[in-house]
C-alpha cells in the first residue's frame, strides 16, 4: 500500500517560486525610485530655490565656541603657564598684562657671544614645554649691561643683546614654537634692571627676558 503523502501549503510553490516574489519587490522598488528621480529633474529652478530656503542657516547649531568662552579658555591657561614657570623660574613676574621671565645670560651665554652655551639646553626646553601648552605671543628682549664690548665680534651691546633674543628664539623654535608667535628685539644697555656701577648689578642687567603677552593669542604657523 503506498502511504498518502500530505504536502504543506507554502508560498513557494512550482507555480509561483519565491525568487520571483523576491525579483517582483525589487523591480518594484527601482521603478519607485527613477519615478521619483525622473520628477525631481523635471522640477524649476525657482522650485528647487524654494526647497532649498526651507533649510534655514539659522536652524544649524553653532558649535564655534563664544568670545567668553574662548576668553576664559585662554585666562585659563594663562594662569596654568605662570604658576608652571614661577615653579621652574625664581625671577617670574606676573601681571595683568604680561608674564615676564628673566635668565641671565652667565646661564646661556659665553662672555660677549651670541651663541648659546651648554648650560641654556636644560631652561630652553622647559621654558619651550610651557609656551606649547598655550597659543599667546611672546616677545624675547636681550639686555646687556653697559661696559663696552672689547672681545667680541659684535660691534655695540645693542647689536649683542639683539643677537642673543634671536638665538634663544631658534632655539624654541627648534623645540617645536611656532616662529610666528614669536618676536625678538634687544635693548642693549638702555634697560638696566640695577646700576652698573658693581659687579652685581652689572649681572643683573645682562639678562634675556621672555614675556608672554597675555590676552594675545600667536599665529600658529
Amino acid at each position: 500500500m503506498i502511504p498518502f503523502l500530505h504536502r504543506l501549503p507554502s508560498a513557494a510553490t512550482d507555480e509561483n517560486p519565491l525568487w520571483l516574489i523576491v525579483l517582483a519587490d525589487m523591480m518594484t522598488n527601482l521603478m519607485l525610485f527613477f519615478l521619483v528621480m525622473y520628477a525631481l529633474s523635471q522640477q524649476s529652478q525657482a522650485a528647487r530655490e524654494t526647497m532649498a530656503r526651507t533649510f534655514d542657516a539659522k536652524d544649524v547649531v553653532d558649535t564655534r565656541p563664544r568670545p567668553e568662552e574662548e576668553k576664559a579658555r585662554l585666562d585659563f591657561e594663562e594662569k596654568a603657564a605662570a604658576v608652571r614657570l614661577q615653579a621652574l623660574f625664581a625671577d617670574t613676574d606676573v601681571t595683568e598684562r604680561e608674564i615676564r621671565v628673566r635668565l641671565q645670560d652667565q646661564v646661556l651665554f659665553p662672555s660677549g657671544l651670541a651663541m648659546l652655551s651648554e648650560g641654556a639646553d636644560a631652561p630652553l626646553a622647559k621654558l619651550a614645554r610651557v609656551l606649547l601648552e598655550m597659543p599667546n605671543s611672546v616677545v624675547i628682549e636681550g639686555h646687556t649691561d653697559a661696559v663696552p664690548l672689547s672681545k667680541s665680534p659684535y660691534r655695540s651691546n645693542w647689536e649683542l643683546s639683539v643677537a642673543r633674543s634671536n638665538s634663544v628664539i631658534e632655539r624654541l623654535v627648534a623645540d617645536g614654537v611656532p616662529a610666528a608667535r614669536l618676536v625678538a628685539s634687544g635693548y642693549g644697555e638702555h634697560r638696566p634692571a640695577a646700576g652698573n656701577d658693581t659687579p652685581a648689578g652689572r649681572a643683573r642687567n645682562r639678562r634675556v627676558e621672555i614675556l608672554i603677552q597675555r590676552g594675545a593669542e600667536g599665529p600658529d604657523e
